[in-house]
């Protein structure tokens, strides 16, 4: 080799010195940058050569820069990215409801039972004082707002959830559509793979985007020979080398509100975390399930006062009445589209005069076997068309009006034993079929003598008071023998120990998160520290290899000058 060959060794030794030193100021200006993965100088010893019987190297040169990760760190990471992600939407989705249904203030609906039930006891000690009926109505109607107050607020935050699918839907598009970009983007600089140099500000961006990804949806990627990622969400490619599938948010009937789904495919994107995910638990499971516990509680309160009250007399009859549920009048009970069933019984429909005294009792069948023999609403009506002294009708949506043929006759209902006249909407307290709804029965609102407390007659007695008194705490067959308080109290108790293990869970998780990305980090980031020692080493490197070019070239001079 000789001088020469000695003085262009140590030439390329101070090329790769100075690509080293480059690398180095790279990653110190780039120390607080976020997202920025320092790199490394690839170098390796350069092809020896023989000369003679010795075999002598040829120095160094630099195969590439390289940035510093881990890769399966990094897909733990994201992966831990989609857990916090998914657990912190679920916390706030929590904590929306504990505020919405929380008793802390002592407004909540706990206290509306009470207040309702406290005033049905005011009543049964004064029967005959209008105040007191009149407040009853105030406390039922109270109770019936707040139902739907809750109902139509727990609605508007499913609603806020199903915008979150169609924000993240749109955040999913933009970031995939960077993603393919970058991969063409990469791609090209690298020479698809036939560099040993990453296209480092490419990369530290689509890791970025791939980290933001991540906290969407559950994400598995991998990267190709080429540069390129490929991500996959549940088996479904989202972005493969340049090309990317786009989502889109539409209503489905069967998910309850809005769905994410493949545009090219129109099949919905498989979602098992992340705030995606997190924004379809919270909408069908958090507060799916409270609507559905609240509807249950409101129902079961309709129907259980309903039942007793229906069959109830007041201080006066009825002169025309028009139920509130409307139904199909031509089928079996059973298909008629009631809010519930009725049993196979019977009620009392009784003729009084002006003064409330009885005078005449006709006895309802209502048939409700499942067999071809069953009632309908139509042939109810027949029957009570029947009876002297009424006139009863169909409406055009399956409503029943009855009216008195008599100026100085009334009617009224009792013994029904089948709930037809609460499933109907007949003398009843409250309207309506769940928290949507419930309100009580304006016919009563209207007039407080039809409030029914008695179940003898006309100012007989107070039997069917008493019937109603603690309704709310006693166990009902539709609430599987719970009471409708106890219905609540449970769903509060539920909610607080969902909220702990959400807690606990979203802490657990969230440490996970900024443990691997400490590690990941540690990894990733630029010391400064470690920076200068190299910038020293690849100065001395420097100065080494120039002095040996000082030296070989004074050589070179002597054996010029012999």
């Amino acid at each position: 080799m000789g001088l020469f060959g000695t003085i262009q060794q140590s030439k390329g030794a101070l090329d790769v010195a100075q690509i080293g030193l480059q690398v180095v100021g790279n990653n110190i200006a780039n120390a607080n940058t976020d997202g920025y993965i320092r790199q490394r100088l690839e170098q390796t010893p350069a092809v020896a050569y023989r000369r003679g019987s010795l075999i002598q190297g040829h120095g160094v040169r630099a195969t590439g820069v390289k940035q510093v990760i881990d890769q399966q760190l990094a897909e733990r990471m994201f992966n831990a990215k989609t857990g916090a992600a998914g657990a912190d939407a679920l916390s706030e989705a929590y904590t929306q409801l504990e505020t919405l249904i929380s008793d802390l203030d002592g407004g909540g609906l706990n206290e509306q039972f009470s207040l309702f039930n406290n005033a049905l006891h005011d009543l049964s000690t004064q029967p005959n004082d209008s105040a007191t009926r009149e407040f009853v109505i105030i406390q039922g109607q109270a109770l019936a707002n707040h139902m739907q107050q809750i109902r139509t607020r727990a609605g508007q935050m499913q609603d806020n959830w199903n915008a979150e699918m169609d924000d993240a839907a749109t955040q999913i598009n933009r970031l995939t559509e960077r993603i393919a970009q970058l991969n063409v983007e990469i791609a090209t600089i690298e020479g698809g793979g036939t560099l040993g140099s990453d296209a480092t500000g490419l990369r530290d961006q689509r890791y970025r985007d791939l980290e933001e990804l991540a906290s969407y949806v559950d994400i598995n990627f991998q990267e190709q020979a080429s540069g390129n990622v490929s991500v996959f969400v549940g088996g479904d490619y989202l972005v493969a080398d340049g090309n990317r599938r786009e989502v889109y948010a539409a209503f489905d009937e069967d998910a309850g509100g809005l769905e994410v789904r493949i545009l090219e495919t129109d099949a919905p994107l498989q979602v098992s975390g992340g705030s995606l995910g997190a924004a379809i638990e919270a909408r069908n499971g958090i507060f799916g399930e409270y609507v559905k516990d609240l509807d249950q509680m409101a129902s079961s309160l309709i129907e259980g006062v309903n039942r007793v009250h229906s069959q109830g007399q007041g201080r006066t009859g009825f002169s025309s009445v028009v139920s509130s549920n409307p139904s199909e009048a031509g089928v079996p009970l059973g298909d008629a589209g009631l809010p519930f069933e009725p049993n196979n019984g019977s009620f009392d429909f009784n003729i009084v005069d002006a003064d409330g005294e009885l005078i005449s009792t006709t006895r309802i069948d209502v048939g409700n076997l499942g067999t071809v023999n069953d009632s309908t609403i139509s042939s109810i009506v027949a029957d009570i068309n029947a009876v002297d002294g009424v006139t009863a009708s169909i409406s055009g949506d399956g409503r029943i009006r009855i009216d008195s043929d008599s100026p100085t006759a009334n009617f009224t209902f009792g013994e029904d034993t089948s709930g037809f006249l609460a499933a109907v909407g007949l003398n009843t307290f409250f309207t309506g079929s769940s928290a949507v709804d419930i309100e009580v029965n304006p016919v009563v609102r209207e007039n407080i003598d039809l409030l029914a407390i008695s179940s003898g007659g006309i100012n007989q007695d107070t039997n069917t008071l008493y019937e109603m008194l603690d309704l709310v705490d006693k166990p009902l067959e539709s609430l599987d023998n719970r009471s409708i308080r106890g219905l609540h109290e449970q769903t509060l108790a539920a909610l607080g120990r969902e909220i702990s293990v959400q807690k606990s869970a979203t802490e657990g998780l969230n440490d996970l998160y900024a443990s691997l990305q400490s590690q990941h980090l540690a990894i990733t980031g630029v010391n400064i520290d470690e920076e200068s020692i190299k910038m020293i080493s690849y100065q001395r490197a420097f100065q080494a290899s120039s002095r040996v070019i000082s030296t070989a070239a004074e050589m070179l001079d002597i054996l010029l000058a012999i």
